[in-house]
């Protein structure tokens, strides 16, 4: 590790906790169905496209099918003494598009002028969430007093009360309008060689890292506003001071039955969307179940007193987000040359499009660039700010959306 400056300084106790060289990106993947030789190949490829001899940081995400201790120690000892963190989801997004069988690792040698940290917390429960977010705040910014900090990413495996909570204590301690990106999947995160589940990890940014991030979700209200009359968590109980399940029964015309038959779709296409004051995006939330007393349990937080409303999408809608997300990203570098695409996408995008899925891949390369990296995942929960034109607002935790970030040097 290069010795820090007098004005960068970094205490050297900190574990992983890096000064890093012009930034070079190398991205390989590998749909092999052994494990061991995907796992070898995908390393292999990323190094052989990084301009450089070593890398500082390797984001790994890979299928169910590759969700492997082994594969992950495979990783690890091909891509030696390199900071290592990633997810394992339904489906991966590369440059060739939509992969549902495989491994994607993107490695990063960074200049002088750029630092990370890394951390993980482990064992999250309802009880602790809170707490343990504050504390992976803490440990990320530890070590970089009197540096530029400017961008983290959170990767997160928690149900959507402690993922949620996760991120709340988290911004207690970096700040809630501080620019965090973030993906919660229903499988395994990963921290180094170890598959984790119940458990968040990240990385934080500091220097002259320059990068750009897009936000968008396409769906539309429907329907007239509405008022959560009574809610605990994610769990809304009434709505317009009736049994919030009456709200898909009187649109659907279904009883609770038929609607719990029904659900994957109706999580997907219709979710609810909150009004956030001053934001013109409503927040989404996507329906999770129907209890028996009529509550209705969403993938996020609806507090009491939120106005609400049905939402509806469509493929065109939807792929024209993906596209204004994408543009979004591309024009805050203000013309600077885009290194790297990094994508996280709902699960509930790709069910809504179906087999035009790799279409809203062709849309971010249609803005950022053909021959640009890209990576990403499929994910059943994001985070970033709604207003991310110029990385402002608050990062929120929703639904249904996409976040592109793109990254220069």
């Amino acid at each position: 590790m290069r010795e820090p400056s007098p004005n960068n300084f970094i205490d050297p106790s900190v574990k992983k906790c890096y000064i890093i060289k012009p930034m070079q990106v190398g991205l390989g993947f590998s749909s092999r169905q052994d494990y061991i030789k995907a796992a070898k190949e995908a390393a292999n490829n990323a190094m052989a496209s990084l301009d450089s001899d070593k890398a500082d940081l390797a984001l790994v995400f890979t299928t169910k099918e590759f969700n492997h201790s082994l594969v992950l120690k495979e990783i690890s000892a091909a891509l030696a003494n390199t900071s290592l963190l990633g997810l394992s989801s339904s489906d991966l997004i590369c440059s060739q598009g939509v992969l549902s069988n495989g491994i994607i690792i993107a490695c990063f040698s960074f200049p002088e002028e750029i630092y990370f940290n890394t951390t993980c917390v482990e064992g999250i429960t309802e009880r602790n969430a809170l707490s343990l977010g504050e504390k992976l705040g803490e440990e990320l910014l530890y070590g970089c007093k009197g540096n530029r900090r400017n961008l983290s990413l959170i990767f997160s495996n928690c149900r959507s009360t402690e993922g949620q909570n996760i991120f709340l204590g988290l911004q207690r301690k970096v700040g809630k309008s501080f620019p965090m990106v973030g993906a919660s999947v229903e499988t395994e995160i990963y921290s180094g060689s170890a598959a984790l589940n119940n458990a968040a990890c990240g990385v934080l940014f500091g220097g002259k890292l320059t990068f750009g991030m897009g936000t968008k979700h396409g769906w539309k209200p429907l329907g007239k506003p509405r008022k959560v009359t009574l809610s605990s968590g994610n769990a809304v109980i009434e709505i317009d001071g009736k049994p919030a399940a009456s709200l898909y029964k009187e649109y659907f015309d279904k009883d609770a039955a038929g609607i719990k038959k029904d659900l994957s779709r109706i999580s997907a296409y219709y979710p609810i969307g909150i009004n956030i004051s001053g934001q013109k995006e409503y927040l989404l939330r996507s329906l999770y179940s129907i209890e028996e007393n009529g509550a209705l349990v969403f993938n996020g937080d609806v507090p009491k007193g939120s106005d609400v409303r049905l939402m509806i999408s469509s493929k065109e809608a939807c792929l024209e987000s993906g596209r204004q997300a994408a543009e979004l990203a591309r024009d805050s570098l203000k013309g600077q040359k885009i290194k790297f695409v990094l994508i996280f996408n709902s699960s509930a995008r790709s069910a809504l499009l179906g087999r035009e899925a790799s279409k809203e891949i062709e849309a971010v390369k249609d803005a950022c660039g053909w021959d640009i990296p890209v990576a990403g995942v499929y994910t059943c929960a994001e985070q970033a700010p709604l207003n991310s034109a110029n990385y402002l607002g608050r990062p929120y935790f929703y639904n249904n959306s996409i976040t592109v970030l793109t990254i220069a040097g």
